[in-house]
């Protein structure tokens, strides 16, 4: 077997002027740097007192010899020879502090680090206010590495704190110029600190650089395939994977007045849901292993074998299908399907896949099979509707995806890819689905909080525009997804409809108790003390002033059945799983009569 590494030292002025050159990739460089600046003056402590400081990995890329010029032109190589896996923070703050470049930070925005030194005390602080006022302070040391004398530097500042201390009648002593003259220089040769280098084969594939950071880095982080594809973004792309990241940012926050961002209420965008998405929609391919191995060249009908033309033309690919991906326009109108599916903020979505690799297939029917808005708002919300009942994107995930995106990738017309979504709906959503599976454990016979099977009942009653269980106004269920006057989401309650202290009294356990088919979400304020009581106690004072017509129509819109509260509460639960599934079943044919 070859080697797939080799062991080396390199200077930290070496490695900073391969980055600056280009020869060594650095991708922090245009990603937000996350290290706080004390952190940045630890390191520089460290490296003076002596301390190692970590190794580095360094990932050879292969055959660079006829890349094409990446990026800007400003680096003597055209393309890296190697890329940094690991050890991007400790060589971003060298770099930053070393050759005074500013760092991004979390909004992008550029910024300094400033890290003060005393050389009389041999200390390092991040820089303030007091430290550039001080004159036994070199504010900002990326001055001292940046002078083009740093005899001329030193005697300068030797001057300066020498006329200082005789401003306030006190001297600068000989043996205090020799301790500056000495710290300054081996601040200064910190450039020729030594680090430990991995130096990882370019014949190396992306799997065994993982296994390999795994089994050297004893904090146990893995690299995952979207730090791959990340970082290859970053080397031949960046602008892509800054828009990818302020996408998944803006997600997050409430936007400014009169500004349309992906801000929602549904979910927060990670960089790896969107590479998901641009690798399902784009190249049809749902393994972002093989996405990486897309980007990086990979030559699937020979072995081993990098092509930089396919790279390029990949890239190229990339370039046109991330906007789509990215359009703003496009990101809610897909959320509204999403919606229409009954799923109105993510209390009772428990998978985020779903999201995501749901939203590719929107991009692809309104792309690729022109779908309009409209026909595209019904296909979506049926199809997520179903992934997320039947759990679709839990287990092997990736290989479902890949198989429905290899049938879809065949067929040429908007029919055609209706019939695809309505014949693997169909196929799982039969009658026994509904009347056996869904009421059974693998569905609404469980306990706990909630699962698939609950919050797909929930996203039905948001269908069917159900009202809220014992409420004396015209209130929706929906209604509870809203956000509260502070604009925050409000957290959804369920109550037991046997309630928990009665059936406690009975013998019940917890276990039993939280059934889901005893579950419902009730506004019911007045006289809320008699809850505690059995049923046939309460519910006649719930329905006390309401006609016949409106107790059977609360009773059938949060499936009910007649005559519940007498029941016993195993019965109960038997006959309420029955109307639970049958009610989403009922929002099923509504979403699915509209395709």
């Amino acid at each position: 077997m070859p080697e797939l590494y080799s062991n080396t030292t390199l200077t930290v002025g070496h490695l900073i002027n391969k980055i600056e050159t280009g020869e060594l990739g650095l991708p922090e460089l245009q990603r937000p740097f996350v290290w706080k600046d004390t952190k940045v003056r630890d390191l520089f402590d460290s490296m003076m007192r002596g301390y190692p400081i970590g190794y580095l990995m360094l990932w050879e890329c292969p055959d660079m010899d006829n890349k094409k010029t990446i990026g800007t032109g400003k680096h003597s190589y055209e393309a890296p020879k190697e890329v940094i896996i690991d050890g991007q923070q400790r060589l971003t703050s060298l770099f930053a502090v070393m050759k005074g470049r500013k760092v991004l930070n979390a909004k992008y925005d550029e910024r300094t680090i400033v890290i003060s030194y005393c050389p009389l005390k041999n200390k390092f602080e991040v820089g303030t206010s007091a430290t550039k006022k001080d004159p036994e302070w070199i504010y900002d040391i990326s001055e001292l590495y940046l002078a083009p004398s740093s005899r001329k530097f030193t005697n300068a500042f030797i001057d300066n704190l020498e006329k200082a201390r005789e401003a306030k009648g006190e001297a600068l002593t000989d043996e205090e110029k020799d301790i500056v003259d000495d710290n300054l220089t081996a601040v200064e040769n910190l450039s020729k600190f030594t680090m430990p280098v991995f130096d990882i084969d370019a014949n190396a594939d992306e799997e065994d650089v993982a296994e390999i950071f795994v089994r050297v880095n004893s904090g146990g982080v893995e690299l995952k395939q979207n730090d791959f594809i990340l970082t290859l973004l970053s080397l031949y792309w960046d602008e892509g994977r800054r828009q990818i990241e302020e996408f998944s940012l803006d997600s997050t926050k409430p936007p400014v007045a009169g500004k349309v961002t992906s801000y929602n209420l549904i979910t927060n965008v990670y960089a790896q849901d969107l590479i998901r998405v641009v690798m399902a929609y784009g190249f049809d391919r749902a393994r972002l292993k093989y996405g990486y191995k897309l980007l990086r060249g990979a030559d699937f009908y020979r072995k081993g074998a990098v092509d930089l033309q396919l790279r390029d033309q990949r890239f190229d690919t990339l370039k046109t299908k991330l906007p789509d991906v990215l359009d703003v326009h496009s990101w809610h109108e897909y959320l509204k399907a999403v919606m229409n599916a009954g799923y109105l903020n993510d209390d009772i979505i428990l998978s985020h896949n779903s999201i995501f690799y749901t939203y590719a297939m929107y991009l692809i029917a309104k792309h690729r099979f022109k779908a309009s808005d409209n026909e595209n708002l019904h296909l979506t919300s049926l199809w997520f509707f179903y992934a997320s009942l039947v759990s679709l994107y839990t287990v092997s995930f990736e290989s479902l995806m890949e198989n429905h995106l290899n049938a879809i990738k065949k067929l040429t017309t908007l029919k055609e890819y209706k019939d695809f979504v309505l014949a693997r709906v169909s196929e799982r959503l039969t009658n026994d689905y509904f009347d056996i599976t869904l009421v059974g454990s693998e569905g609404l016979a469980v306990s706990g909080r909630g699962n698939n099977a609950w919050n797909a009942y929930v996203a039905a009653l948001n269908i069917l525009d159900a009202k809220i269980l014992f409420s004396k106004t015209s209130l929706l269920v929906s209604k509870l997804f809203e956000p509260g006057t502070d604009g925050k989401r409000k957290s959804l309650e369920k109550h037991h409809l046997f309630p928990k202290a009665y059936l406690k009294s009975k013998g019940y356990n917890d276990a039993r108790i939280n059934q889901m088919a005893n579950y419902a979400f009730i506004d019911w304020k007045d006289n809320a003390d008699i809850l505690d009581d059995a049923p046939s106690v309460y519910y006649p004072v719930v329905c006390e002033g309401r006609s016949e017509e409106d107790i059977l129509r609360m009773e059938e819109e949060n499936a009910l059945p007649r005559g519940w509260e007498h029941m016993d509460y195993e019965t109960f639960l038997i006959e309420r799983r029955k109307l639970m599934a049958a009610k989403i079943k009922k929002a099923y044919e509504k979403l699915r009569s509209n395709v």
